[in-house]
């Protein structure tokens, strides 16, 4: 491991606010995937970024590598106050290095400043203060580099709450009893539209029956809830209005369009129908995408 370079003590001036957020929000996966990008090669020397793969590293070997930075820094706390340390580095803006005989007025050891101590009236200090309070800056006290004051609320800089899971329901096949019964219902169905049919006669309601039997069968099959049966029912009473007949003009359906509406919207909100139809769309795009059309 890389030792942090010795410099002649400064004050530096960093946003502090932003690697709070890091921390809060990054993983060491996610800062070591930004840092190997070369996000950070502007901002950092090459030793830092050196010896901050190797920290990040060293989490993700550990299985720390998907927890929050804060997470990790808990469980690490010596791996911890480094990375905190390089974060804070990034996001200084500027450096003001202190003589070594007015370094006895600061503190022993690095910490943030809520206040400037009584050093000199010099131009360089005062552009470092001046920016600071304007830009909503900390000032930091430090004796090496990367070496800053770890946050000591750390504790109480929870992860954000991750979004809700969407618990949306997969269609699958019937099994078992709900199968048969399934499968019963849609052979009885077929076969009262079919037989008469094959015997001559062509039945004077084909919505009737045979729909009723189809449709109820596809609604045991995806074990549709009441609200799926209720929009299903609207569709079966549409197919056998009087006006729904063969030869009957477009115009005098009209009537039924509000019914139709209505099963469309229980359809929609039934959960096991929305999963049947993203099941067809998905088979649909698979063919598709092997037969190479359109």
């Amino acid at each position: 491991m890389i030792p942090d370079p010795v410099i002649q003590p400064a004050l530096v001036s960093y946003d502090r606010e932003q690697v709070i957020e890091l921390i809060r929000t990054q993983s060491p996966e996610e800062i070591r995937q930004r840092l190997r990008a070369g996000d950070f090669d502007q901002v950092l020397e090459p030793e830092g970024r050196t010896l901050l793969d190797e920290l990040l590293s060293a989490w993700i070997q550990r299985a720390l590598g998907p927890l929050s930075l804060r997470d990790a820094m808990l469980v690490d706390p010596y791996r911890g106050r480094q990375v905190y340390g390089l974060l804070c580095a990034i996001h200084v803006h500027r450096r003001f290095e202190v003589p070594s005989a007015l370094a006895v007025h600061l503190p022993a050891a690095p910490t943030d400043l809520a206040a400037l101590p009584p050093l000199t009236d010099r131009p360089e200090l005062m552009a470092l203060v001046a920016q600071a309070e304007q830009d909503g800056l900390v000032l930091a006290w430090q004796a090496q580099r990367y070496d800053f004051a770890p946050p000591g609320n750390l504790l109480e800089l929870i992860p954000p709450t991750p979004p809700p899971y969407r618990d949306e329901l997969r269609f699958e096949q019937p099994t078992g009893l709900r199968r048969w019964i399934a499968i019963t219902l849609v052979v009885s169905g077929v076969a009262l539209l079919i037989i008469p049919i094959l015997l001559g006669h062509i039945p004077e309601h084909p919505a009737g029956w045979p729909l009723a039997l189809l449709t109820l069968g596809l609604m045991i099959g995806i074990k549709s809830g009441p609200l799926g049966y209720v929009g299903a029912g609207c569709f079966w009473v549409v197919a056998n209005m009087p006006v729904f007949r063969h030869g009957s003009f477009p115009i005098s359906f009209w009537p039924d369009i509000p019914l139709v509406i209505v099963g469309l919207i229980l359809l929609g909100c039934d959960r096991r129908v929305r999963a049947m139809w993203r099941f067809v769309r998905s088979q649909f795009r698979r063919r598709c995408d092997v037969t190479g059309t359109d």
